[in-house]
C-alpha cells in the first residue's frame, strides 16, 4: 500500500460508511438492536426518507480535518497545522450553529455543501470547546474530556505525515477540543497507526508499533492496556459481542480506538464484516464504525 490519492479516498469512504452504518443504532443496546433487526443485528445501510444514508459529525469533522491539512500544507493559509485545523473546526462549528447559505465560489469549499449543515447528534464537548473561543492545546488543556470526538476525526492526519509527525499532529488536533491525556493520546495513536498502515506495513505489526510508541507516555497506560487486549481478543474464539464488552462501549477515546482495532484485526480481509461488528454493540456505534 502506498500514499496515493485513491487510498485516501478509500479511507474516507470506508469511514463514512462505518459512520452511516452505525448512526441509526448509536444509542441502542445489543438487545434492542437484535430485537429490531434480527440476531445478526443491523447488516445493511439504512436509507432515510430521501433515499440516502446519513453521515454524522464523525464524517463531517473528518472532512474538516482534511480541509485544515490542505489549507496548511498546500494553500499556506496558516503558520501552523494546529492553527489551520482549529480554524477548520470553527468552520464546522458554524455548520452546526448557523443556517446554510448558498455561496458562489470558484474554489472548493466544504461549506458550500448543504448536507454538512445537518445536525446528527454533534458532540457536546466539541461544540462547547469551539464556542469558547479558546484553542485548546496539550500544554494548556481546555477541559478534562476524553470523549471519542477527538479520535474519530483524526484519520486524514495519518495520510499526509510520517508516523512520528502524525502522532504529534493527532494529539494537537484532538487537544483543540479534548483536554484529557487519553483524549488526545488516542488521536495521536490513531494518526500514527494510520500513517504506518499507509507505509504498506502489516496492520497487526502497525498496531504493535503503535503500542510501543505509546510506552513513551506515562498517561497512556490505560490506552496501551486496551490495545493489547484488543490484539489478544482478536485471536480468541470468544464471540464478538463478548470481546467488545471487555473493551468498553466506545464513548471515550481509548475504548473507541480499541474496539476499532479489534474489528480490524478480527476480520482483516472482510471490510463488510469488520464494519458490521464494529457498529453492532452497546455503545457509540457510529464512532467505532467510523474509526
Amino acid at each position: 500500500m502506498k500514499r496515493t490519492i485513491e487510498y485516501l479516498k478509500a479511507s474516507l469512504l470506508a469511514g463514512a460508511i462505518g459512520d452511516a452504518w452505525g448512526w441509526p443504532i448509536e444509542f441502542q443496546t445489543v438487545e434492542e438492536i437484535n430485537s429490531k433487526y434480527g440476531h445478526l443485528g443491523l447488516t445493511r445501510l439504512i436509507k432515510n426518507a430521501s433515499g440516502i444514508v446519513e453521515i454524522t459529525d464523525d464524517t463531517q469533522m473528518t472532512l474538516f480535518t482534511l480541509e485544515g491539512i490542505i489549507n496548511f500544507l498546500y494553500l499556506k493559509k496558516y503558520a501552523s497545522i494546529h492553527e489551520s485545523i482549529y480554524q477548520s473546526y470553527l468552520r464546522w462549528y458554524k455548520t452546526q450553529s448557523e443556517k446554510f447559505q448558498l455561496t458562489t465560489s470558484n474554489s472548493f469549499d466544504l461549506m458550500s455543501y448543504r448536507e454538512l449543515f445537518f445536525q446528527r447528534a454533534p458532540g457536546i464537548t466539541c461544540k462547547n470547546a469551539l464556542a469558547s473561543g479558546i484553542m485548546g492545546t496539550t500544554a494548556k488543556p481546555i477541559n478534562d474530556s476524553k470523549g471519542c470526538g477527538g479520535v474519530m476525526r483524526a484519520a486524514p492526519i495519518g495520510y499526509f505525515f510520517d508516523a512520528d509527525q502524525a502522532f504529534d499532529h493527532g494529539c494537537s488536533s484532538a487537544a483543540i477540543t479534548h483536554g484529557h491525556p487519553l483524549g488526545y493520546l488516542s488521536a495521536g495513536a490513531m494518526s500514527y497507526l494510520i500513517s504506518k498502515i499507509f507505509e504498506g506495513n502489516d496492520v497487526r505489526e502497525c498496531i504493535l508499533q503503535t503500542i510501543e510508541k505509546l510506552e513513551m507516555y506515562s498517561d497512556a497506560q490505560r490506552l496501551m492496556t486496551l490495545l493489547k487486549s484488543a490484539v489478544q481478543l482478536s485471536e480468541s474464539d470468544q464471540n464478538d459481542i463478548r470481546c467488545i464488552r471487555q473493551l468498553g462501549e466506545g464513548w471515550v477515546a481509548e475504548e473507541a480506538l480499541a474496539i476499532a482495532v479489534y474489528c480490524s484485526l478480527k476480520y482483516p480481509s472482510d471490510l463488510q464484516k469488520a464494519l458490521a461488528v464494529s457498529v453492532n454493540h452497546d455503545g457509540d456505534s457510529d464512532s467505532t464504525g467510523s474509526i
